[in-house]
């Protein structure tokens, strides 16, 4: 008996999207013969993590299957409000191994369970895996190898927005994915009039058999003397000065009347991305209110309480608005509207987990509008508050 893969995916791979297997078996002839594949975090002390159990097609020996929906329950995501350089992104990933075993009965037929005939690496280990990342690629750009080749407009971080800008004392997470593990250095200075870099900070090694990482723009932002309309860059590079990451900043201050509100929200690729609203904003609140009649006695007072509420939940809505937007960015803030993890910030140090509660976005362009637009969204906290019951 002898199980064989014929097809594998990459080792990096979006969880959030097929990871598809084709194996075969010479043995499917046995009666009741089924595949049975084990799931194994790297690392796991409970593994396998998932069994899966196949029966063989109808007159073929091979099978394709995914485990997608398996790897993507062991993958979150990697928020950190704390002051950092650098730093690994342990829970955007799951480092798995698959094996292979065969399911049929014997001479008795009694159900018999082989060994492991197969494993996906040949030869896995703590430091030889396949990577599930939290990404997720739409179906006209998905293809099996897509997260390891993905360049985001070849500036390497996995953040969509090429330029942005920043006031004083925002919160920035860079993240970027580094397959060879040659980034060394984080770097920042200024975009023009400077040869070089004004910080550098050595950020090697960060974390053994991890390739997913944060960079905290705020912590390098400190490093270096800003002023209104300065440009400047935070880069990623290796030994021999080789960049690998960079985005370009500009540094202003705010000029509207109304609060900044920032949201920094999880985009398709797993890293976060930030967008301010500083236009007008509106604070409405939902309240649900539960009563009670209480019977009153005879000869009752006008201060007597015949109603009573006894559960009152306020649920928090705030209507945000943009400044004027480029088609670019109306284009980028569908990742907004549709992201599942989204954060409000109160201070670098401080934030709230809210949701949007828009359930269409249009996509605007110059072209079809013929003027300059912006954007709103209704946000909502994600808890509830209550008022006392007496």
């Amino acid at each position: 008996m002898a199980i064989t893969i014929l097809s594998s995916p990459d080792q990096f791979m979006a969880a959030y999207n097929q990871i598809p297997y084709t194996v075969s078996s010479n043995n499917t002839a046995e009666p009741n013969f089924n595949f049975i594949v084990d799931i194994n975090e790297t690392n796991g002390t409970n593994n396998p993590l998932a069994r899966l159990k196949y029966p063989a097609q109808p007159s073929s020996s091979q099978l394709t299957f995914d485990v997608g929906n398996v790897v993507k329950n062991y993958v979150s995501y990697d928020f950190d409000a704390s002051s950092f350089i650098a730093m690994a992104n342990p829970k955007s990933r799951l480092n798995y191994f698959l094996q292979f075993r065969e399911l049929y009965d014997n001479a008795s037929g009694i159900p018999t369970l082989s060994g492991v005939l197969a494993s996906d690496p040949p030869t896995p280990s703590s430091s030889v895996f396949k990577v599930g990342t939290n990404a997720i690629f739409d179906f006209e750009e998905y293809t099996p190898t897509i997260f390891e080749t993905k360049q985001v407009l070849n500036y390497g971080f996995l953040n969509y927005q090429a330029k942005e800008n920043i006031f004083a004392n925002q919160k920035r997470i860079l993240n970027w994915f580094d397959k060879t593990r040659v980034a060394y250095f984080a770097e920042i200075g200024y975009n023009t009039g400077a040869s070089g870099p004004l910080a550098v900070f050595d950020i090697s090694p960060l974390a053994a058999n991890e390739y997913l990482f944060s960079l905290d723009v705020l912590t390098l932002m400190n490093e270096i003397t800003l002023n209104e309309g300065n440009e400047f860059f935070v880069r990623i590079t290796d030994t021999n000065s080789n960049v690998i990451a960079n985005k370009i900043f500009t540094y202003t201050e705010p000029c509207s009347q109304y609060e900044n509100i920032r949201l920094h929200y999880l985009n398709k690729l797993g890293g976060f991305d930030v967008f301010n609203f500083n236009k007008n904003k509106v604070h409405d609140l939902d309240i649900e209110r539960k009563q009670f009649k209480a019977p009153l006695t005879i000869g009752y007072n006008k201060s007597d309480r015949l109603k009573t509420n006894y559960n009152t939940t306020i649920n928090d809505k705030i209507t945000i608005n943009s400044d004027w937007i480029s088609e670019e960015q109306s284009a980028l803030l569908e990742q907004l509207a549709t992201s599942p993890i989204i954060y409000l910030e109160r201070s670098p140090t401080d934030f709230i987990a809210i949701n949007i509660l828009n359930s269409n976005y249009e996509i605007k362009t110059y072209l079809t509008d013929r003027k300059l637009f912006n954007v709103t969204f209704e946000i909502e906290y994600s808890y509830s508050r209550y008022r006392q019951s007496l």
